[in-house]
């Protein structure tokens, strides 16, 4: 029954599949609505099952499973029995599924990575393989299967026989590799023109770090530029990985020529620094008692014999010394003019005593003359002229003498008066030679400093019997301070704190600068619980007043730990136990002092 209405066309259609007996399935009606309407068989055709159909049919099928399920397929589709194509599609794809099983179990292929990779072939350099290997992973990191099928491409490309390599292009190598073929798709030419623009970027990376890092160190090394420069120009003409391969071992020379230059350099610095040391202790053992110059060179030792020397202590030493050096420059002067005129003084005084012994002389000679012709006359007239002669030369003596004696005590004030001015000029420069164990910061003692005060205050509680303790304390809550305020507010409350400890201790009692904000105090002749009371003390009129920062009034406090040196520790043990008692004082909630002599 043709009809084109198409109510009329839809009731005989249900009436067709009801004796068709046919479910009233979309795909039944539509294939009895066509047949009653006419339409071709072909125009009725079920487009995607046709499309399923020619993508696995495009697929390579080796198994008989497969061709029998695309068979099927094809018939259910001929025979436009379409209920039966979602079923045979899903067969279809889990057939698919099972062949799309790894090439290769991940331990067996990483195995066998690392064994082509060590393998040294002189077809394929360590660079090629580094590269390929970086392009497999960039490419299908994210898809683990076909990750697990390009690698073992890679690496069955790897074990080939050297021969096959050899003759072998390098771009279809890179493409065997790759597992690709070698006709790149449009998509391939865009990730390669990506590939060189990420190239030509790093190649500028490295020739900036190469430019700005590495040139400016090769001024004075002339001998290691045209080196540098022939490598610079081999980085800008690399265009393929062949060139990237011959850049390699040009860079690596370059490199071993630059370490070992490097290490030529702190050999010499090694050297100079061994030679300085040598000079010093020659120049200290001929000028054993000039003490500032001893102060100078001990001061240099100490700098010289530390493991890392830092451009910031070589500074420090300097301004330290520039200042001692004017001082003593000064003073030193001063003190050649005293001894001149010292000197001149002496001169005048031996001459004097010269002429005095010339005078006499004379005087002796002349009386004995007198004494002669006393002897040998007796007339009364020639006694009388001897007489006043002899008159005339005993006071002229008288007079010389006279004279003499006056001179001789100006020369003595003088030269009294020169000796006590250098004695005053030695004791400034030895008060400017002490500058170089003061911290220019605070004005207390610095790490030499203390050393020696140290030193000494142990020797003589060995002598003495009595006990010497040392206090190690450390500013609380430092690093914000200075965060906060800034570092010259932190520098103006150590200046304040070495003051106030100036004020309150004995002036028997030594302060030193351990370090940033650390101090080591010595106190002679006290013992552990009377250090800790003089501590706490300090700590008390530490927080008596506020300290101004900004505006800001501040309570400034310090964490201490007091220790009691014991018979045979050196001056580090004493200061590492009084650590530890300061660091459980921090613990514990800052602001107190505690004993190391307690558990």
């Amino acid at each position: 029954m043709t009809t084109h209405n198409p109510i009329d066309t839809a009731r005989e259609t249900l009436k067709q599949l009801t004796l068709r007996k046919l479910l009233p399935t979309p795909d039944n009606f539509e294939r009895v609505y066509s047949e009653i309407m006419g339409v071709p068989a072909e125009a009725r055709t079920n487009k995607l099952a046709d499309l399923l159909l020619r993508a696995y049919e495009s697929l390579p099928a080796e198994e008989a499973s497969s061709k029998i399920a695309i068979a099927k397929l094809r018939r259910a589709i001929d025979d436009e029995k379409w209920e039966l194509v979602p079923q045979l599609t899903l067969e279809l794809a889990e057939l698919n599924g099972r062949k799309r099983q790894l090439a290769q179990s991940w331990g067996s292929l990483i195995q066998d990575l690392m064994k082509a990779w060590e393998i040294r072939n002189p077809a394929l350099s360590q660079n090629y393989k580094q590269s390929a290997l970086e392009r497999v992973l960039l490419s299908f990191g994210n898809a683990p299967d076909e990750l697990n099928e390009k690698l073992h491409n890679l690496v069955k490309s790897w074990l080939q026989p050297a021969s096959v390599q050899a003759g072998q292009p390098e771009a279809d190598a890179a493409a065997a590799a790759a597992g690709s073929v070698p006709e790149p798709s449009p998509a391939a030419v865009a990730d390669e023109a990506d590939g060189d623009d990420r190239c030509q970027v790093w190649k500028d990376v490295f020739d900036y770090t190469l430019k700005f890092g590495i040139e400016p160190r090769l001024v004075h090394y002339p001998e290691l530029s045209q080196h540098f420069s022939d490598t610079r120009s081999a980085l800008g003409s690399i265009h393929s990985s062949h060139d990237v391969d011959n850049f390699f071992p040009q860079l690596r020379s370059f490199l071993i020529r630059l370490e070992l230059q490097s290490q030529d350099d702190e050999r010499l610095v090694t050297g100079l620094s061994n030679l300085m040391q040598l000079m010093l202790q020659n120049v200290a053992e001929l000028n054993q008692s000039d003490s500032y110059l001893l102060g100078q060179i001990s001061g240099l030792q100490q700098i010289l014999a530390q493991p890392n020397i830092s451009i910031q202590h070589i500074y420090q030493l300097e301004a330290s010394l520039k200042e001692v050096i004017h001082k003593q420059g000064t003073l030193k002067h001063s003190l050649d003019e005293a001894t001149s005129s010292l000197r001149a003084l002496l001169d005048t005084f031996l001459d004097k005593l010269s002429l005095m012994s010339n005078s006499t002389g004379d005087f002796q000679q002349r009386l004995h003359s007198h004494s002669e012709s006393i002897r040998g006359t007796r007339d009364v007239n020639q006694l009388n002229d001897i007489l006043q002669s002899l008159l005339s030369d005993t006071a002229s003596m008288q007079t010389n003498l006279s004279e003499s004696h006056g001179e001789l005590l100006a020369a003595r004030n003088e030269v009294h008066s020169a000796q006590q001015r250098i004695s005053e000029l030695e004791h400034a420069l030895e008060a400017a030679s002490a500058k170089i164990k003061e911290d220019q910061l605070t004005g207390a003692y610095n790490r030499r400093g203390l050393e020696e005060h140290f030193e000494r205050e142990i020797s003589r509680a060995k002598r003495s019997g009595q006990p010497l303790s040392v206090a190690l304390i450390d500013v609380d809550n430092f690093k914000q301070l200075n965060d906060r305020y800034g570092h010259l507010t932190g520098d103006d409350v150590l200046k304040y704190l070495v003051e106030l400890m100036h004020r309150s201790l004995r002036s028997s009692d030594i302060v030193a600068r351990f370090g940033g904000e650390e101090f080591v105090v010595l106190l002679p002749d006290t013992g552990i619980n009377e250090a800790v009371e003089l501590v706490q003390r300090l700590q008390r009129e530490l927080t008596k007043n506020f300290f101004l920062a900004n505006q800001d009034r501040l309570v400034v406090t310090f964490s201490a730990g007091v220790a009691l040196w014991h018979l045979g520790e050196c001056d580090s043990d004493v200061i590492e136990r009084a650590d530890s008692a300061m660091y459980r004082a921090k613990l514990a909630g800052k602001n107190r002092t505690l004993s190391a002599e307690t558990p």
